[in-house]
């Protein structure tokens, strides 16, 4: 009883999370078990001298559910309700609201019991769902899944080991002169055993990861656009899992979120199209200085498969944790619904995620809520070479193509947010943001190709521009440079922080439509210039800071940083036993520790598995048919030599 919630508080406040004592109810199994063994002991004490009595103890377990309540005609001053904020008028509203109550019964109660136990007591509508249910479990069931990733995981560790163990032995058995160097000694067919055993190695991957990079083609400022877009949007993600998680103070986030100076956080999604213009852009940038060094003989069914090949391992690694030990690894009151929630998409769609169509197909069972990324980029990584192909072959239709594409992938989000009444965008509403995936803005027009290819179109363009201004050593007068800087700052600050407009009043949908089919535009246009300024000489100071050393390790994370954050959001949000109180000291406090450790995992990630399989991948490639045509993606992002693609960073 104790454990149990005994009284709701500041519902009117938007709290509709109230969990009781989730630890001490399922506790309490232990202490009844305990009990029982005291009393066998002493009952056995008792057999010499007198006749035992058959009084046996009763062992009690407890379960711990959280029990749906419906709660309605209660007016609700703070709430992150879509429905409530586009009723319009007052401010505060009538709703039905769904409240969850913890509740501590005896195991032996099924979910229509505790149901009618909790609407007699609450005299309000309730449901109980067996998912949301738990017992203790003392022991962890491994199922056959779990023993098979971790054999895969100790596998590629030992391999790991084993590499590092020999680069060991030939930095102290030989000098400089005979270690061998993997990229040097890659004409050397000999050499080819010795460079596929050191392609695990630590010291070799680490080397790598850390190594600035080399400038070959005047793009070393997309290191800095990538890791500061990343960390972007890994601050923005924690935002959106704190508002859909249970919050003491919601009237801190409901009312934030209306303000221009924080907006950037809520409409971080945006700064996802950074990553889908920078792959556009360093495609055709790199694309097109092949197919005029080789007269336009390319095989891009190699490009293809290589890509296929750098993306998939990593990212079979991290749903294959989603599938087998993730759901073992926490508890908490939301554990079990949102952990093995994740895990049962994962079971019914991985093959999806893999083939990058799973932003089209099964999408109620989307596995990873930021997978969607990979699908779209690789779709469009997919068609632009017909683009790309005409703009060698024929400057003028080239660029007729590339600008009614873009034209067209412009008017298609405003048509389509039009006719369906839609939001100018994917806006963060806490009953929405408890499960992203199951929101019908999101799994219907979010995640759609058709919806995002405006920003890639962009970069197609930009890197058309940024190779004909490099290749004739074009430079633009100071004053149109400068008016281009102001011009760029101010549509982007706009298109940015004007969101939080759509929070603080009514939906128009004329207004709505507007700004969602060409805010966009707006963002990935001022982006475009960052990049064609940093990338031909008109950027100064910035791209100095752009093109520092220290961003190049962390571009090269952003791949594994983009796999593992979802892990980390989950885990800290499904794990949650109470309500926090939010403020700005314990957001950033949040938003630095969540960084952290998404790049701790991505760390692991990266030199167990992209680095080493990347390696693999050049090697084993190198010497095939058409081989030379697969490093041209090796160059999108790797000018270093590192074990990276521009493809394989993207978050």
């Amino acid at each position: 009883y104790d454990a149990a919630v005994q009284q709701a508080n500041g519902i009117e406040s938007g709290i509709f999370y109230h969990f009781g004592h989730y630890d001490q109810c399922l506790k309490l199994t232990q202490k009844q078990q305990q009990q029982q063994q005291q009393q066998q002991q002493q009952q056995l004490q008792q057999e010499q001298g007198q006749e035992h009595s058959n009084n046996n103890s009763i062992t009690i377990v407890a379960k711990y559910c959280l029990v749906d309540v419906f709660i309605d005609e209660l007016i609700v001053q703070n709430t992150g309700s879509r429905k409530i904020r586009q009723d319009s008028s007052p401010q505060n509203q009538t709703t039905e609201l769904l409240i969850r109550w913890g509740a501590c019964m005896p195991a032996s109660c099924g979910p229509n019991d505790i149901a009618i136990f909790a609407k007699h007591a609450l005299q309000r509508k309730v449901n109980v769902n067996d998912n949301m249910c738990q017992l203790y479990k003392p022991e962890l069931h491994i199922t056959a899944g779990m023993y098979t990733y971790a054999f895969v995981i100790c596998f590629f560790i030992f391999v790991t080991v084993l590499s590092t163990l020999y680069h060991t032995y030939l930095l102290s058995s030989k000098s400089d002169k005979d270690i061998i160097d993997v990229e040097k000694s890659s004409a050397k067919p000999q050499r080819t055993l010795d460079e596929i055993l050191l392609t695990f190695s630590l010291i070799e991957n680490c080397s790598k990861l850390f190594q600035a990079s080399k400038d070959q083609l005047s793009l070393n400022c997309i290191n800095g656009i990538k890791s500061l877009a990343m960390l972007l949007i890994l601050a923005g993600h924690v935002l959106i899992f704190i508002y859909g998680s249970p919050v003491y103070n919601v009237e801190f986030l409901s009312q934030n979120i209306k303000s221009p100076i924080f907006a950037f956080l809520p409409n971080s999604m945006l700064v996802v199209d950074v990553f889908l213009l920078l792959s556009g852009f360093l495609f055709c940038r790199i694309l097109l200085v092949e197919l005029r060094r080789r007269h336009g003989q390319i095989n891009v069914l190699i490009l293809y498969v290589a890509r296929w090949i750098r993306l998939t391992p990593a990212y079979l690694v991290t749903i294959g944790f989603y599938m087998t030990w993730f759901p073992s690894l926490g508890d908490g009151p939301l554990w079990q619904q949102r952990i093995e929630r994740e895990q049962e998409r994962c079971i019914s769609s991985w093959f999806l995620n893999i083939l990058y169509i799973n932003n089209y197909f099964n999408v109620d069972k989307l596995c990873m809520f930021q997978s969607w990324y990979l699908a779209v980029d690789s779709q469009l990584f997919f068609l632009s070479p017909i683009i790309i192909y005409l703009l060698n072959r024929s400057r003028k239709y080239g660029i007729i193509l590339l600008s009614i594409t873009a034209v067209i992938t412009s008017i298609i989000p405003f048509i389509i947010s039009y006719t369906k009444n839609l939001s100018p965008t994917l806006m963060i509403y806490s009953n929405e943001a408890e499960d992203i995936n199951s929101s019908y803005y999101y799994k219907n027009f979010y995640i759609k190709t058709h919806m995002r290819a405006s920003a890639y179109v962009i970069g197609l363009f930009v890197g058309y521009l940024v190779h004909e201004m490099q290749a004739r050593n074009i430079k633009l007068p100071s004053p149109i440079v400068r008016f281009l800087w102001l011009l760029a700052t101010v549509i982007g600050s706009s298109c940015m922080l004007t969101i939080s407009r759509f929070y603080a009043y009514p939906y128009n949908r004329l207004e709505s439509s507007i700004y969602a089919g060409f805010h966009k535009i707006g963002w990935n246009m001022s982006v475009a210039w960052l990049i064609l300024a940093a990338s031909t000489g008109h950027a100064g100071w910035i791209q100095k800071f752009l093109c520092h050393r220290i961003f190049a390790p962390i571009s090269r994370l952003t791949y594994c940083a983009y796999l593992s954050n979802g892990i980390v959001e989950l885990y800290y949000s499904s794990s949650s036993k109470t309500a926090p109180q939010i403020s700005y000291i314990r957001v950033v406090d949040s938003v630095v520790s969540h960084i952290i450790n998404t790049f701790a995992v991505a760390l692991i990630l990266c030199l167990l598995f992209e680095s080493p399989i990347h390696a693999l991948e050049r090697i084993l490639l190198r010497n095939s048919k058409g081989s030379r045509n697969h490093q041209i993606s090796e160059k999108k992002s790797n000018k270093s030599e590192s074990p990276h693609t521009s493809e394989e960073q993207i978050a």
